[in-house]
């Protein structure tokens, strides 16, 4: 294999990337829109109720990490694509319960009250 080919195959993996990099700078511009929406209508709301509502909380949050994401592969410090080509949150983060909700576990009672006695010892064998 000739030292040029290996160069166009680096070149042309830089060109790719530049085009997805152009795609999520566009992208971040819109998100970082959407996000000062998100701010204005989520103090709004707890202007007028008290306390922030939990579902902009979420959805805020997973705006974050969106362009959490984001910033990290324009800024060549990950190599992996943002999200919709990767997960938005790994496996074990999409499982763990948020601090402010309750938990209550499920069980099923599996101790035994009523025991029968074992009819194939003798009784009188102790006696």
């Amino acid at each position: 294999m000739n030292n040029t080919s290996l160069r166009d195959s680096g070149e042309k993996a830089q060109l790719i990337r530049l085009l997805y990099m152009l795609l999520y700078g566009f992208v971040l511009y819109l998100t970082m829109s959407v996000l000062a929406l998100v701010v204005i209508v989520q103090f709004v709301f707890a202007l007028f109720s008290g306390r922030p509502n939990e579902s902009i909380r979420g959805f805020s949050r997973d705006l974050a990490q969106f362009i959490h994401q984001t910033v990290l592969f324009l800024s060549y410090n990950s190599e992996r694509k943002p999200f919709p080509f990767t997960p938005l949150y790994e496996e074990v983060e999409s499982e763990a319960v948020y601090e402010r909700q309750e938990y209550e576990a499920e069980y099923e009672d599996i101790t035994v009250t009523d025991v029968e006695p074992d009819t194939d010892t003798p009784k009188d064998k102790f006696d």
